[in-house]
């Protein structure tokens, strides 16, 4: 592939995460949406009918799936089934992202159809990458995470390049060479805003649990309520994420082989 010379910056952390909120800031609507229909409803899906399985014994329940037609076998298949839409999602905020930056305007329906257009290339890829980084961190931790940083636009190389699942991965190694430091740093970034963001979840829906679910860590149950909570939040970073992997994916485009926005966006013309 013939590529402009790049800009021979560096990645700026701060200029991405600018690009992020400002996305989102404009199309925070549309975007949220998809991340409910595709993120969040599954979740709340897999949520219902893990409430379902919990009985007077809890742990017994999840291992048996007494006192609930679902068996774990099922549950697990549930769980599976249910991660499919998040690689539609993986698409469908590519395009939208890129529509805005093009001032093409976001369209929910064009974002959907990219999604599914891409969904078993997508599929494949994070089949492969799953098992290439977990493999790593069952090693070792640190390969692990190289991995992740190495590959972690292979997702948007595929969507927009319209590459293999594997010149995809080749693609993001390249692309993110000589940026990985600030890549990581962008990273561990991100797990701080979502840990602080699932401690404070986490004491409303234990406040939540404890007043409908009882008062004794062994018999608390999960509510509805709670399950409406996670999904939202969820939702939400799950948008935050993948509208970030958009974002850093255009700038390492930008500084790495001088392309635009514009110029990207004739891949879904």
């Amino acid at each position: 592939m013939s590529v402009a010379a790049g800009t021979g910056e560096n990645f700026d952390v701060g200029r991405v995460l600018s690009q992020v909120g400002a996305l989102i800031g404009r199309n925070f609507v549309p975007f949220f949406v998809l991340s409910l229909l595709f993120a969040g409803l599954p979740a709340l899906l897999i949520f219902v009918i893990q409430m379902n399985m919990l009985g007077a014994n809890p742990v017994e329940a999840m291992q048996t799936g007494a006192g609930s037609p679902y068996g774990l076998t099922t549950f697990v298949l549930f769980a599976l089934l249910a991660t499919l839409p998040a690689y539609v999602l993986q698409a469908a905020l590519t395009r939208a992202s890129i529509d805005d930056l093009t001032g093409k305007g976001v369209s929910i329906g064009a974002a959907v159809q990219a999604g599914l257009r891409y969904l078993l290339p997508l599929i494949g890829l994070g089949i492969i990458m799953s098992l290439g980084i977990g493999a790593a961190l069952l090693v070792f931790v640190i390969p692990g995470i190289i991995l992740a940083v190495c590959w972690i636009v292979s997702s948007p190389v595929l969507i927009v390049e319209k590459t293999g699942v594997f010149q995809a991965m080749q693609r993001s190694l390249q692309l993110t060479r000589n940026h990985r430091w600030a890549l990581f740093g962008m990273l561990v970034l991100y797990i701080i805003v979502f840990f602080v963001i699932n401690v404070v979840m986490g004491l409303v829906m234990g406040g939540t649990m404890g007043a409908f679910g009882g008062t004794s860590p062994a018999l608390i149950r999960p509510t509805l309520v709670t399950g409406v909570i996670q999904a939202f939040v969820g939702s939400f970073e799950v948008m935050l994420t993948t509208v970030a992997i958009a974002a850093i994916y255009f700038e390492l485009r930008r500084i790495k082989d001088g392309v635009g926005v514009t110029e990207l966006a004739s891949v879904f013309d």
